[in-house]
């Protein structure tokens, strides 16, 4: 039976007995029931980790919970990756019918990776007017989630339901009675986010930069003139990024500057972040433009100046892009909160594994961003009365990837880690616990509590050059051009010779006839192929440390059921804890080691074989399942409202 959207569940609900979510959002209906359910979702919370305080009393709240009703690891998918669990917990299905297996995914026809969450389509009627193109209708912003949210089910039933920065979920959804985009949403320029870096010292060099781009400048009597570069001008095909000027003074005594943008005065010393600044950018002057907020982080004054500047995120007073709904929603907490960041994951990690941002640097920006998510959730909850509330919480997850390395003194890259911040991932956690709390003071008889995360966690040291062996076993063959190249880009592999590749943290795809564009291997060999690979890679040995670096290989008949199987993967690689896919094998690309040390400051993962990373589970009351799974969850919550779990969902109920 075909995936129902969510779009097609809103125009088949109509406004009678069943309204749509949205279609009657408009009238204020009672409630259809008195219970409430809250679920805090804590990204990548991990059981091992959590225990461990829990015994040691350094999180009463959580052990209150657990005492209280339960607390289990919890399944994940396969992947255990972020946008594939959430979507798992938002639709109840798995990813062959959801459609989402990695943040990376390929067009078959082209080979081509796309960002998986959403996709931006053009307009199919333009009107062109010389340098000018203006669109007239069609295209627009997409999620690429199918199915329908499970709250979708409970607003359609009259309860209202908040959800607030879940993943997958921009263009933000329109099914929720208030909601906030999450993981997966752009800044203002980017898809995953791009910081800006101006400095005087050009003997800074930042070779393969990703995730930000370096400006030179030059100071002159004390004073660097620079720009901040926004969007392309969608309208004038001739205008390129649309762009700001902002001046830096630096004060010829003290570790500080003054920045001077579209009549903003700032003053920051040196190891400081500023405020949000809200910036607008021109796109067509006096008649369209689009605003942003940032903020700047000054890294050095004297003697050479070095700026900070995050991604531009979206102004949620006054959205280029969705990102509340309704969307006043955005400029309602923005007055109560101020400016916060609306990109989907808001910690600069690139920053981080580039050096641009030092430890130090990146604990405070991780602060100031937890800090607004708890306002955030503060405001939240002071709104919620009745139905079902969500909050979600990214810091659990991308702190942990970034600090592992400091409290891991095992990890290859802890000598050059700051020991001073070798305790924040548990300190993390204490905060999480004050979440808890808040939480579950408003636990009675009719409330229920669910704390849950996607996927746990566990150390990258090393990483393996998935791509890299594919070539070498001959599976993968680089055209003749190329093939003295030491490193070699989805643009070098030859398909008319290629039997399989990788793309994605986990994904091992078979160069399939009549699927992939230039398909090599017809579908009588294919299946032969796929068991061959997976044993040479479950018995693939790392010789530095005598370890298996795959731990279990997957055929995605064992994990994925839904019309979309076909299309994903024939293996999903399960690394061993200390082990995960290389960046470069992420994107399609091949180098010449197969296994070397991880040298980023990204130093502890999830993206390994998913029984080895499972996520937490705690409730306020008792779990019947000794093993339950993410993907138990929505069935779990609807049946807590009396609503009978829909014919598409896979999930057991719980309670």
């Amino acid at each position: 039976m075909a995936t129902l959207t969510r779009r097609q569940f809103a125009a088949a609900a109509g406004c009678g007995a069943a309204a749509a979510p949205l279609a009657c959002s408009s009238e204020q209906r009672k409630p259809a029931t008195d219970k409430r359910a809250i679920v805090l979702g804590l990204d990548g919370l991990d059981p091992k980790i959590l225990q461990a305080l829990m015994d040691t009393g350094r999180v009463p709240n959580f052990k209150k919970l657990a005492e209280k009703g339960a607390f289990r690891a919890l399944g994940t998918t396969m992947p255990a990756l972020s946008p594939v669990a959430w979507s798992t917990f938002i639709t109840g299905v798995d990813p062959g019918s959801h459609g989402i297996v990695d943040f990376l995914m390929r067009d078959a026809a082209t080979y081509a990776p796309y960002f998986s969450i959403w996709e931006s389509r053009p307009a199919s009627r333009t009107l062109s007017l010389g340098d000018y193109e203006i669109a007239l209708g069609g295209g627009g912003l997409e999620n690429k989630r199918i199915g329908v949210p499970f709250w979708a089910y409970l607003t359609a039933a009259g309860i209202p339901a908040t959800v607030i920065k879940i993943p997958t979920n921009f263009p933000v959804d329109d099914t929720a009675t208030r909601a906030v985009s999450g993981m997966g949403t752009p800044d203002l320029v980017d898809s995953f986010g791009m910081f800006a870096y101006y400095t005087t010292d050009r003997a800074e060099e930042y070779p393969e930069f990703s995730g930000g781009r370096v400006r030179y400048v030059q100071r002159r009597q004390g004073r660097a003139q620079a720009q901040l570069f926004g969007p392309e001008n969608p309208i004038d095909k001739t205008a390129g990024a649309a762009t700001v000027p902002f001046t830096v003074d630096v004060d010829p005594e003290q570790d500080a500057a003054r920045i001077e943008i579209q009549g903003r005065r700032l003053i920051l010393r040196q190891g400081e972040y500023s405020d949000w600044v809200r910036v607008r950018f021109d796109l067509v002057k006096w008649l369209a433009g689009v605003s942003g907020i940032c903020r700047f982080y000054l890294k050095e004054a004297h003697p050479h100046l070095k700026l900070y500047v995050t991604p531009i995120n979206i102004d949620p007073a006054e959205q280029a892009m969705p990102v509340t709904h309704p969307p006043e929603v955005g400029g309602e907490i923005a007055d109560r909160i101020g400016p916060f960041w609306t990109k989907g994951l808001p910690c600069d990690t690139k920053a981080l594994d580039y050096r641009v941002l030092d430890d130090e640097a990146y604990v405070k920006q991780a602060e100031l961003i937890l800090a607004e998510r708890m306002k955030l959730f503060d405001y939240e909850w002071s709104q919620f009365r009745e139905g079902f509330f969500f909050f979600y919480v990214s810091s659990t997850d991308q702190d942990a990837h970034m600090l592992w390395r400091n409290m891991d003194e095992s990890h290859p890259m802890h000598a050059a880690s700051d020991v001073r911040f070798s305790g924040y991932i548990h300190h993390l956690y204490e905060q999480m616990d004050k979440l808890v709390g808040k939480a579950l003071s408003a636990v009675d008889d009719d409330t229920l509590l669910i704390v849950c995360s996607d996927h746990g966690f566990a150390p990258f040291g090393r990483q393996f050059h998935l791509n890299t062996w594919l070539r070498e076993q001959g599976y993968l063959k680089i055209k003749d051009e190329a093939a003295r190249k030491e490193k070699t880009s989805l643009a070098d592999i030859d398909w008319r010779r290629t039997a399989a590749y990788g793309l994605g943290f986990n994904g091992l795809y078979i160069n399939r006839l009549g699927r992939e564009g230039q398909g090599f291997v017809g579908d009588g060999e294919a299946d032969r192929l796929a068991t061959r690979i997976a044993g040479e890679l479950r018995a693939l040995a790392d010789d530095e440390t005598g370890r298996r670096p795959v731990h279990r290989v997957y055929a995605r008949e064992e994990v994925y059921s839904g019309e979309f199987t076909s299309d994903m993967p024939e293996l999903l690689v399960g690394y061993t804890p200390g082990y995960r896919a290389s960046s470069d094998s992420v994107q399609g690309n091949t180098g010449k080691e197969i296994l070397n040390v991880n040298p980023w400051a990204w130093a502890g993962d999830h993206s390994m074989a998913r029984e080895l990373v499972p996520g937490c589970l705690l409730a306020s009351r008792p779990i019947t399942a000794e093993k339950p799974d993410i993907i138990d969850l929505p069935a779990t919550i609807l049946d807590f409202f009396g609503i009978a779990k829909p014919y598409q969902m896979s999930g057991r109920i719980l309670l």
